[in-house]
């Protein structure tokens, strides 16, 4: 029944000139917990898992994670998971993704005029989780958001660096265009700057500048760590911190 449910919510694109993506079919595994090709669903937890790896440990980011056919010189992780694939998965813990309004609308050109006027996206709140194993052998567990930081540069003054906040990220949802699906078009499943192709985007200040978001040098594993991405769908009635 959720494989149906999702499927027709998926299939309403709209009928332009290409045909609508296909998207993997959900297959249940164990009670509650479906597969989406790479992707993992935990109905029990309300959690989305899929691998990804280290892609940066210094440097500015426009992204979180991607596709390796995203843009990967500006994002912290990448992923072989098809976006689509996980969107399937969110549709089936009952996320809406709150970018839809831009169905139909070509995506926007991420530059400094689009960002002065970028819309305030809207969206249920996830908390995204980062599991990898040292070379130590010890297992850890932490926000991908302790690895970032916001600088803050003023002309003739002593560079800012404020640590990004912990909490809750927006699932918006990416959107359809010309049949095509955004997210995976574009690669994108989380943003750190504004994008409503992207699944996930990033609420904290800022979020419209391009210029102020980097990689929290010295406290990111080495690049190519394997690691396991998780989005748990936080309960609509949580208080917002």
């Amino acid at each position: 029944m959720f494989a149906r449910i999702a499927i027709a919510v998926l299939a309403a694109a709209p009928l332009l000139a290409q045909a609508p993506p296909e998207f993997s079919a959900p297959k249940e595994i164990a009670p509650g917990i479906f597969q989406v090709g790479t992707v993992r669903l935990d109905k029990n937890t309300s959690t989305v898992t899929f691998p990804a790896k280290v892609q940066m440990d210094d440097g500015l980011l426009e992204y979180l994670l991607v596709t390796p056919q995203g843009p990967v010189h500006e994002t912290l992780f990448v992923s072989e998971a098809a976006p689509q694939d996980v969107h399937m998965a969110m549709l089936l813990l009952g996320a809406r993704g709150m970018a839809q309004k831009q169905v139909g609308k070509e995506p926007p050109r991420i530059d400094a005029e689009y960002l002065a006027n970028a819309p305030k996206l809207t969206g249920d709140r996830v908390s995204l989780r980062i599991k990898w194993t040292d070379k130590g052998g010890k297992e850890h567990l932490t926000p991908p958001e302790r690895w970032i930081e916001r600088k803050i540069f003023t002309p003739r003054k002593p560079t800012v660096t404020i640590a990004a906040e912990d909490g809750p990220w927006l699932y918006t949802g990416s959107y359809f265009y010309e049949n095509r699906f955004i997210a995976q078009v574009e690669g994108a499943f989380a943003a750190m700057v504004t994008f409503p192709g992207a699944l996930i985007n990033n609420p904290r200040t800022g979020s419209n500048d391009d210029h102020i978001w980097f990689v929290k040098k010295g406290a990111v594993p080495p690049i190519g760590t394997p690691v396991e991405f998780s989005i748990t769908l936080e309960p609509a009635d949580k208080p917002a911190k």
